[in-house]
């Protein structure tokens, strides 16, 4: 990893944890996981998978890991691997931009809350399954600024 993408994903890690505080009045969304999404397509998946588990970890940390340390693992586990589908299906999809965004927006909503619920549900139970249409909204959200950051500076800001 260069300079620059060290940095760079240090200071997404550090929005992750700031994005946490950024909430919808009269929701828990929170645009804590838009940097991740970022990094995935802006720099690679991989990063974007650190910018995810460390931007949760640290938030979940400083509010004293409100669901358990055990609930708040399996969502870092979540977030690494909505991360990893997300940039990947964006990478590898051969089609129009348009169409790579749509489908990658389509596979991190769904990597991000039904399948995190499905990993906290094991710890939890199925009633987490109620917060489904919160945290859809929320992934969507996140993705929909990410996406508009990446359209604003893919190509004016080089990062290799």
């Amino acid at each position: 990893m260069k300079t620059k993408q060290l940095v760079l994903t240090a200071i997404l890690i550090a929005t992750s944890f700031l994005g946490a505080y950024i909430n919808f009045p009269g929701t828990t969304i929170a645009l804590d996981s838009m940097p991740a999404f970022f990094a995935a397509l802006m720099i690679n998946p991989f990063i974007g998978l650190v910018v995810g588990v460390f931007g949760h970890f640290f938030t979940a940390l400083l509010r004293g890991f409100p669901m358990s340390l055990p609930v708040h693992l399996m969502i870092m586990l979540g977030m690494a691997i909505t991360m990893l589908a997300f940039g990947y299906t964006y990478k590898m999809l051969k089609a129009t931009q348009k169409i790579k965004l749509a489908v990658a927006t389509v596979v991190g909503v769904l990597f991000n809350a039904p399948v995190s619920l499905l990993l906290v549900s094991f710890i939890i139970g199925w009633g987490i399954f109620a917060m489904l249409p919160i945290l859809l909204m929320g992934a969507f959200v996140n993705i929909f600024i990410a996406i508009i950051l990446f359209q604003l500076l893919k190509g004016r800001v080089k990062i290799d």
